[in-house]
C-alpha cells in the first residue's frame, strides 16, 4: 500500500510537472536523509570528544602502532602517547569535516527548497515538505538511537579496560531516602566523600591567583631581601613553565576521564532534581540523598519546639554586635585586653548565623541534628576567648582526652565478677545545659578560673550570660533565638558542657556511693564498671540530677561494649582488651587513594590509620591487625603493595621539632609539591600545608541558606560601566553593601554638584577623581557605573592575600578603568605570568562562548528528536531508497 501510494505521488508530480521536478523533489529526499544521518554522526563524535574515547574506525586506522605498542620495548609509553594525540587529532578533524557537511548540507536543501516551491503549487509543496519534515526527525531518531548504543559499547569497553584505575564505590556510604534513579557514576562521586579532591580541567578552574597571594604572603617572612627575591623568582619560574606545559586535555588519563565525566553527570542530576538535597549525615561519615521538601518538615519541626527556640521579627546581628563590642570596649578600658585582643575580639562584618542540619542516617525516619556553625556570630571571638580561659582552668580526672589515652586506662582494669561494663549517654547535652546552672557551676569553680584571667568574678559572669544568650540564627529567611542550652557551633559550648557534667558526675558518685576509679567521661559519653544490681540505681541517680539532662544506659553483651572507637572486651580473669572498633553504620570511609591530594597526605591519612588500629587493638595479633587494615584501605581503593610497603616499614617516632608557623596554599598537582620544595630550600623555618579548592562537596547544593552578596566581606568586587564595556575592580574587607554604599556617595556628590551649576572641568569636580579609579572614569568619560548591581569576583577568608588578589585581578581583565599604580604592590616579576593567564582564560573564554553556543544547538536537537510524531498523522508519502 505504501509502495503504491509513494508511486503515484512521484508519478502525479510527474505527469504534471515533468520528470525535471520529480528528480528535483527525489533529491531533496535523499539529502534529508544525508543530513538526518549527519546530524547523528556529529552527536556521536562530539560524545566520543567529551568522554575522551576514541571511536573504532580510528583506533583501527594505524594498525602499526598496535604491533609496536604491543612489542613491548621501552619506547611503548612514549608511542602510546603520540598515537593518542594523533587519535585524538583525527577525531577534531572529522568533527570539523561533520560541521562542514551539515552545513553544505543544509545550503543545498535550502536552494532545492526555494527551486521546489517555484516550480510546483502550493498543496503540493505543503504536502512534500511536512512530510519531509516527519521523515527528517524519524530517521534522526533512529539513528541517534543506534549512535547512542555504539557511544555506550565504547563507554564500557573502555570502563573495562581501565576498571583497576578507577575508584570503586562503597555502597555503606550512601543512604538514598527518595525514589529518584541515581546515575551510576554520581553514586560512586559521592560515596568517594565531599573531601574527595577533583583534577582541574583548565587553567581558569586553577586557585593560581590564590597561589600567588598565598606564595607573596610566606615571602614576607623573609628577612633577607634578595633571598626573597631569589626564591619568588624561582617560584615564578616553575610557575610559568607549568602553565606553559598544561594543554588543558589530559583526559588520556583514565582517572581524569572519569572525574570528569561522573562531575558532569553528578552536575545535571543535581540540576534537574531541584528537589533533592545532598548532605553529610550526623555519624558514620556517611552521604544522605534526601527530599528538600522532607528536610525543610523536619527543620521546621524541630526549630518548631518553643522549649528551645523563639522565632523573632528581625534580624538581631546588629544588636549583639554593638552588645559585643561594647563589653570588649569595656575590657580594653578597664586595662583587662591589650590593642591586639581588643582588635580581635571586635566584630566589625557579622552576619546572623545560619543553622543546618545533620541527618541522623542510623535511625529511622532521618531525625536531623541542629548545628549553627557561630563564625560569623557577632559573639565568636569573645566565646572563643572565654573558653580559652576554661580550658586551662578546668582539669577533670575522669576525662578520657581520647582513645589512646582511654585505651591506656581501660586495658590496666581488673573486673570483679560480679561487675559489668555500663555506658551512659546524655540526650541532647548541649540544648539541655541552662544558663542558670552554667553560671552556678562558674561560681563553684572561680578559684580556678581567677589564676588564668584578671576579669573580675562579676564581668566573667556578665559575658558568659551575654555569650550563651546570643545564640541566635536565620531559617529560610526567618530569625530565631535559643532561649535555652547552648548552640551546637559555638566554641564556648563544649568546654561549658564538660564543666556541667563534671560536676554532675561527681554528685552523682556521692549519691550513689561509686568507686572513681571505674569511670571515665569523654564530653556526653560515660564509661562505667558497676555492680551487676547496681545499674538501674545509678541511672536512677543521674536522672535526678537535673530534669532537662537525661540519660540512656547501655550494658555489655557477651562482656562485650563499644565506647568511642573501641571495642572494650572483659577476658575470663577480669583482666580487660581493646579491639579497633567502627559502628555498624559506619561506611568505612577515609581519603581514597586516587583522589587528587598530595601523596603526603594520602600517605599521612594511611599511616594514622594504621597506627590506631596498632595501638587500639591489643587483642588482635600482628597478623589480625594487617588483616583488618588490609580490609579498610582496600575498600577505599589503596593497592595491596602500597599497603603492605606501609605495614612493614619501619614505625617513624613522633616529631618534636614541629615548626611554630604553618601556612596554607592552594594544591594544584604538579605544581605545589614543586613551590613547597623551593620555599624549603630557601632557608623558611615553616610548616606548609595544602588546601583543595576542587572537592566532591562544591558539588553538593547547601541545606543552608545563602548568605546574600552585599553582606559578604574580604571580597574582590567588578562593577561593570552603564555607557562602555569598561568596568572597575576593586576590594573591600568590610561588607560589599557598606562598600557600594561609600561609592554611592561619591557619585550622589557628583551628581549635586553638577546639578549646583559646576561643570566636569572645575576643581571641586576634580578633586572627587582623586577618591578611586571609578570616579576619574566617572568624570573624564562623563559616565556612570552600575553599583547597584556590583559582581563578586573572588573572596578570601585570609585578608592579608586581599590585596594581591586584586591587583591579580586587575593586571588580568582587558577593559578596566583601574589606575597602573593599583597594581604597584606587586613585583614586576609576576607580569609576564599574568599575561599568560590572561591570554590562556580568554582562549578559555572564547572556546566556552563556542560550545555553548553549539550545546544550545545540540539541545534544540535533542527536543526535536524527542517530540512523538504519532500525535500527528503526516501524509503518506515515503523517502524514494
Amino acid at each position: 500500500m505504501a509502495t503504491n501510494a509513494r508511486t503515484s505521488f512521484y508519478t502525479e508530480v510527474r505527469e504534471q510537472y515533468g520528470p525535471p521536478t520529480a528528480q528535483l523533489l527525489k533529491l531533496y529526499a535523499n539529502n534529508n536523509t544525508k543530513l538526518g544521518n549527519m546530524q547523528s554522526r556529529k552527536e556521536f563524535l562530539l560524545k566520543c570528544r567529551r568522554a575522551g574515547i576514541i571511536p573504532l574506525h580510528i583506533v583501527h586506522s594505524v594498525p602499526c602502532a598496535q604491533e609496536l605498542i604491543a612489542s613491548r620495548s621501552p619506547y611503548t609509553q612514549k608511542l602510546s602517547s603520540s598515537v593518542f594525540r594523533f587519535r585524538k587529532s583525527l577525531l577534531s578533524i572529522e568533527i570539523q569535516d561533520t560541521f562542514h557537511r551539515v552545513r553544505l548540507l543544509n545550503q543545498e536543501l535550502e536552494k532545492l527548497r526555494e527551486q521546489i516551491v517555484h516550480q510546483t503549487r502550493s498543496e503540493t509543496y505543503t504536502r512534500f515538505f511536512l512530510t519531509q519534515e516527519f521523515a527528517y526527525y524519524d530517521n534522526l531518531r533512529r539513528k541517534s538511537q543506534q549512535t547512542a548504543r555504539k557511544y555506550n559499547n565504547l563507554l564500557s569497553r573502555s570502563v573495562e579496560a581501565n576498571h583497576a584505575s578507577l575508584p570503586t564505590e562503597n555502597c555503606g556510604a550512601i543512604l538514598n531516602a527518595t525514589n529518584k534513579t541515581v546515575p551510576p557514576e554520581t553514586l560512586i562521586l559521592l560515596s568517594l566523600g565531599p573531601k574527595f579532591a577533583l583534577p582541574y580541567n583548565n587553567i581558569k578552574q586553577m586557585p593560581l591567583f590564590h597561589l600567588i597571594a598565598d606564595v607573596e604572603n610566606i615571602l614576607s617572612a623573609h628577612t633577607n631581601t634578595e633571598l626573597r627575591e631569589q626564591t619568588r623568582c624561582r617560584i615564578i619560574n616553575k610557575t610559568q613553565n607549568f602553565v606553559n606545559r598544561h594543554t588543558g586535555d589530559n583526559r588520556c588519563n583514565p582517572l581524569v576521564r572519569f572525574c570528569q565525566s561522573a562531575t558532569t553527570v553528578t552536575t545535571k542530576f543535581i540540576k534537574s532534581n531541584p528537589d533533592v538535597l545532598i548532605t553529610e549525615a550526623d555519624k558514620g561519615n556517611r552521604t544522605v540523598i534526601m527530599s528538600l521538601a522532607d528536610y525543610d518538615n523536619k527543620m521546621q519541626q524541630l526549630i518548631g519546639d518553643t522549649n528551645t527556640y523563639r522565632q523573632i521579627n528581625h534580624d538581631p546581628t546588629g544588636r549583639y554586635e554593638r552588645k559585643n563590642n561594647s563589653i570588649v570596649q569595656r575590657l580594653y578600658a578597664l586595662q583587662l585586653i591589650d590593642v591586639r585582643t581588643k582588635h580581635t575580639l571586635t566584630s566589625y562584618n557579622a552576619v546572623c548565623p545560619r543553622i543546618y542540619g545533620q541527618p541522623k542516617a542510623h535511625k529511622a525516619n532521618l531525625p536531623l541534628r541542629p548545628v549553627v556553625p557561630n563564625t560569623t556570630s557577632p559573639t565568636y571571638q569573645l566565646s572563643k576567648y572565654i573558653a580559652g580561659i576554661l580550658q586551662q582552668s578546668f582539669t577533670s580526672e575522669y576525662n578520657a582526652v581520647d582513645s589512646k589515652t582511654f585505651c591506656a586506662y581501660v586495658n590496666q582494669l581488673v573486673i570483679p565478677a560480679d561487675h559489668v561494663l555500663v555506658s551512659f549517654d546524655a540526650i541532647s547535652l548541649f540544648t539541655n545545659v541552662t544558663k542558670e546552672v552554667v553560671i552556678r557551676d562558674i561560681i563553684m569553680m572561680w578559684d580556678q578560673i581567677r589564676d588564668n584571667t584578671t576579669i573580675n568574678l562579676d564581668l566573667f559572669l556578665e559575658i558568659v550570660d551575654f555569650c550563651i544568650g546570643a545564640s541566635f540564627f536565620c531559617f529560610r529567611q526567618k530569625y530565631y533565638l535559643q532561649t535555652s542550652g547552648t548552640a551546637m557551633g559555638s566554641p564556648l559550648s563544649p568546654i561549658l558542657a564538660d564543666i556541667v557534667m563534671e560536676n554532675l558526675l561527681s554528685k552523682a558518685i556521692r549519691m550513689a556511693n561509686i568507686s572513681p576509679q571505674f569511670i571515665r567521661k569523654y564530653v556526653d559519653d560515660l564509661f562505667l564498671v558497676l555492680h551487676k544490681d547496681q545499674i538501674d540505681a545509678v541511672l536512677t541517680a543521674f536522672n535526678s540530677l537535673n530534669p532537662k539532662i537525661t540519660f540512656t544506659a547501655e550494658v555489655e553483651v557477651n562482656g562485650q561494649l563499644p565506647f568511642l572507637d573501641l571495642l572494650v572486651i572483659r577476658q575470663e580473669d577480669g583482666s580487660v582488651k581493646t579491639d579497633w572498633y567502627a559502628k555498624p553504620i559506619s561506611s568505612g570511609r577515609i581519603l581514597n587513594y586516587f583522589s587528587f591530594h598530595s601523596t603526603d597526605q594520602k600517605l599521612a591519612v594511611v599511616n594514622n590509620f594504621i597506627d590506631r588500629v596498632r595501638s587500639l587493638s591489643t587483642i588482635r595479633t600482628r597478623e589480625q591487625q594487617d588483616q583488618l587494615i588490609h580490609q579498610h584501605l582496600h575498600k577505599n581503593d589503596y593497592p595491596h603493595t602500597l599497603i603492605n610497603r606501609l605495614l612493614h616499614q619501619p614505625r617513624r617516632s613522633e616529631n618534636t621539632d614541629t615548626p611554630a608557623v604553618y601556612r596554607s596554599i592552594p594544591y594544584i598537582h604538579g605544581l605545589t609539591p614543586a613551590i613547597k620544595k623551593i620555599i624549603s630550600n630557601s632557608g623558611l623555618v615553616m610548616g606548609i600545608s595544602h588546601s583543595n579548592k576542587n572537592t566532591v562537596g562544591n558539588l553538593y547544593r547547601s541545606a543552608k541558606d545563602p548568605i546574600p552578596a552585599l553582606n559578604k566581606n574580604n571580597a574582590i568586587y567588578r562593577i561593570d560601566c552603564r555607557d562602555c564595556p569598561s568596568t572597575y575592580i576593586g576590594m573591600t574587607t568590610n561588607k560589599l553593601r557598606t562598600r557600594m554604599y561609600g561609592h554611592q556617595t561619591h557619585v550622589n556628590t557628583l551628581e549635586a554638584r553638577l546639578a549646583e551649576g559646576y561643570h566636569y572641568t572645575d576643581p571641586e569636580i576634580q578633586q572627587l577623581q582623586e577618591k578611586s579609579a571609578l570616579m576619574d572614569h566617572c568624570i573624564n568619560h562623563q559616565h556612570r557605573f552600575n553599583i547597584q548591581q556590583p559582581t563578586i569576583v573572588d573572596i578570601t577568608y585570609k585578608s592579608q592575600a586581599l590585596q594581591v588578589l586584586e591587583m591579580c585581578h586587575i593586571a588580568t581583565t582587558s577593559n578596566t578603568v583601574n589606575h597602573r599604580t593599583d597594581t604597584d604592590n606587586l613585583s614586576c616579576a609576576y607580569a609576564n605570568l599574568l599575561s599568560t593567564i590572561k591570554n590562556r582564560r580568554e582562549e578559555r573564554n572564547a572556546s566556552s562562548t563556542t560550545n555553548r553556543y553549539r550545546q544550545n544547538t545540540n539541545d534544540l536537537t535533542t527536543q526535536l528528536t524527542q517530540t512523538n510524531p504519532i500525535t500527528l498523522t503526516p501524509p503518506t508519502i515515503n523517502t524514494p531508497q
